[in-house]
């Protein structure tokens, strides 16, 4: 073979093999690039994860990115109130009769057209209170969070799968809160709650409340409170009926609502974290 036709032939040959090496059909499966570069997830406990499964799955939870509800309660003022929430950047927009608040990018609590319209309660402890009672157990799943497996347990002559949540310094407005999630132990659904309120009274020893789900509803492939009762809570015994909270069309989306939605009107006040 001439030395110039050998050349040619080596080169042709040198980008042959170079283009089926690009090939993604031709590409060996041995060490795919992803494998080596994908975050680790987070492990959870098996009660949570069981939990989770119970509800429709994790995964499922987090394909969404827009939640709205509409929700009638009896605690305090009682409210109709219309919920939307974006769950990647848990901002929040709650419709009531006369009133709206919402949380905004800056993290700024507003209630428009003035705090007064919607009435006694702190804005700013509630403009979340809800929607994380109504997406336990999804919430518990989140980052900066601590876990305690607390076993069986029992409270009220039922026994149950107990969960203790608390967090990292520096999460949200009442970072010293506390949560004991009680799942059913054959159905792992979620049945009680125990939860503390820091954010009154940051430094001071908190006692448990107790919230009952008392029905359920499946909505977008998860399964979704329908009603809750809140209740005193003492000597491991569900004490005297404290509020009610009840929920309907409920939806969600994949997309993010649009960021505008949270926006903070004109003329509207600020809920500040001191009071």
């Amino acid at each position: 073979m001439l030395p110039a036709m050998k050349n040619t032939l080596y080169f042709s040959l040198a980008l042959l093999a170079a283009s089926c090496s690009s090939n993604p059909e031709q590409t060996t499966p041995e060490a795919p690039a992803e494998t080596t570069t994908a975050a680790v997830p987070r492990k959870l406990p098996a009660v949570l994860r069981q939990a989770l499964e119970a509800h429709g799955g994790l995964a499922a939870w987090q394909q969404f990115g827009t939640m709205e509800y509409r929700m009638k309660s009896t605690l305090g003022t009682p409210r109709d109130e219309k919920h939307l929430i974006d769950l990647r950047t848990r901002q929040t927009r709650i419709e009531g009769a006369g009133y709206q608040l919402g949380r905004d990018a800056q993290q700024q609590v507003w209630v428009s057209p003035a705090k007064a319209a919607f009435g006694d309660m702190s804005a700013r402890f509630y403009h979340n209170l809800f929607f994380y009672f109504f997406s336990i157990p999804f919430v518990l799943a989140d980052e900066g969070i601590v876990y305690e497996d607390l076993g069986l347990r029992t409270v009220a002559g039922q026994e149950y799968q107990a969960l203790k949540v608390s967090y990292e310094a520096g999460r949200g407005d009442s970072a010293k809160d506390e949560y004991i999630a009680h799942f059913n132990p054959r159905t792992h659904r979620l049945e009680l709650l125990l939860y503390t309120v820091t954010f009154f009274e940051p430094g001071k020893q908190a006692t448990f409340n107790s919230l009952l789900y008392t029905d359920w509803q499946q909505a977008d492939g998860l399964l979704l409170p329908r009603k809750m009762e809140g209740h005193k809570f003492a000597n491991d015994q569900i004490g005297d009926l404290r509020y009610q909270a009840e929920f309907s069309d409920v939806h969600l989306t994949r997309a993010q609502p649009a960021a505008s939605l949270f926006a903070m009107p004109n003329g509207a006040e600020v809920d500040s974290l001191k009071q």
